[in-house]
């Protein structure tokens, strides 16, 4: 009888250890992990993400995942393991940032960079391109008033959506940014005409 007592505290110990652990990650490893990223060292994010599979989708102490910080910082093939693993593209960051719109911003800040792998990536992963920032700017309208162009007609045909506040034709205009505004204006037209 007191065997089948002990076996069972057991059991409940193990099961709370597995909700603790599940609750309340532990930080100093996704901070360690996010670095890693960051500075784009693949081989020690990829041991992470191996011995630590379940903080892909866990909040650093900057209020970022680690999939958030390899959108932020075009880890193409890191995004693809995390995928893989199981990240969550729809989780946005404490600052009410998606990982759809850090890929972007990420290629915006970088325009010489034409791999745009990550973003793509994203994209058939079902994250959402019309998905807008803190104030309200979609991944569109930050490539619009930045004047990035091959991004802004990528995200024209994958039907980002151009009917939106501020106007990303307008806010290409409004920046200098005359290619970026005619795409915008030569794809809205098309729409409209059939």
């Amino acid at each position: 009888m007191w065997i089948w007592s002990i076996l069972f505290f057991y059991g409940a110990f193990m099961a709370m250890l597995k909700l603790i652990d599940k609750l309340f990650p532990n930080t100093r490893v996704v901070d360690q992990l996010c670095k890693f990223i960051e500075e784009g060292d693949t081989v020690m994010s990829v041991k992470l993400l191996e011995k630590y599979p379940k903080y892909i989708n866990a909040y650093n102490n900057m209020g970022y995942t680690p999939f958030l910080v390899a959108c932020a910082n075009g880890q193409a093939q890191i995004l693809k393991l995390m995928l893989k693993k199981g990240a969550d593209v729809k989780r946005k960051s404490k600052q009410f940032e998606s990982a759809f719109y850090l890929a972007t911003f990420y290629y915006i800040k970088n325009p010489h960079i034409k791999n745009a792998t990550c973003i793509r990536d994203l994209y058939y992963a079902g994250a959402n391109i019309d998905e807008p920032n803190a104030k309200g700017l979609t991944p569109l309208q930050m490539a619009a008033m930045f004047g990035h162009t091959p991004l802004v007609r990528w995200l024209l045909q994958k039907n980002a959506t151009v009917v939106s506040a501020p106007d990303p034709y307008m806010l290409a205009l409004s920046q200098g940014y005359q290619d970026t505004a005619t795409v915008i204006l030569t794809h809205t037209h098309k729409k409209f005409i059939h």
